[in-house]
């Protein structure tokens, strides 16, 4: 089952290389529906590869959401979080299973990123996952891109139209901070110096982790 309000074609995308993509399917058990967040785009690639499992999938392209990029200074936290609720469209007794959040933390400023994630919590269980990318610092680039999989080990990247909104870069240890419902569990260096994420459930009992950079 596929739930899409966008979807992007195969014409002209490049292949990035993944070392933790295919963690994502790890909650799969047995004949259980999968149930997959994707906030961007629909891609041919996502699609083919969770059709080898009982999935439902979402694409929701919250980076086209016109609240984020016309954000205004009187909008309270609680207002914030009643608009990423909205515009994620969910049942209340649903359970995300895969959260595929690629580069979207980048977009939202901290008053965004603390909502987003407040919005989210409660479709959050033990043992969901999410994979994000980041980038390491203010100076690294970011394309201006959406993403797909290709396969347990590569990633689609399709250049968007358009001005490329504000970027915002935070470190592992500030998106463990600010991201209340998930941290990070594993994360690896790309070929090109950004930052591949796979999150986990926060525990009462945190596990101190090292980052590897």
């Amino acid at each position: 089952m596929i739930t899409a309000a966008k979807s992007q074609g195969y014409s002209q995308y490049t292949e990035l290389s993944s070392n933790l993509a295919a963690m994502v399917c790890q909650p799969v058990q047995g004949d259980k529906q999968l149930v997959v967040l994707d906030v961007g785009l629909a891609t041919a690639g996502t699609v083919d590869w969770f059709s080898q499992f009982k999935s439902k999938l979402v694409f929701l392209d919250l980076y086209s959401e016109s609240f984020i990029s016309e954000i205004s200074d009187n909008l309270s936290h609680d207002e914030l979080v009643a608009q990423f609720r909205q515009a994620l469209g969910l049942d209340l007794d649903t359970v995300i299973d895969v959260c595929l959040f690629w580069d979207f933390f980048n977009y939202l400023d901290i008053a965004l990123l603390k909502a987003f994630a407040e919005a989210l919590e409660p479709h959050i269980a033990s043992h969901t996952r999410g994979y994000g990318l980041g980038v390491l610092n203010a100076r690294s680039q970011l394309p201006n891109a959406s993403y797909g999989l290709l396969g347990a080990d590569k990633l689609s990247q399709c250049l968007r139209s358009g001005e490329q909104k504000p970027i915002f870069s935070y470190s592992q240890r500030d998106l463990d901070s600010l991201l209340k419902c998930f941290e990070i569990d594993k994360s690896r260096l790309m070929s090109d110096g950004r930052v591949e994420y796979i999150m986990a459930r926060r525990s009462d009992a945190r596990r101190v982790k090292k980052a590897i950079f």
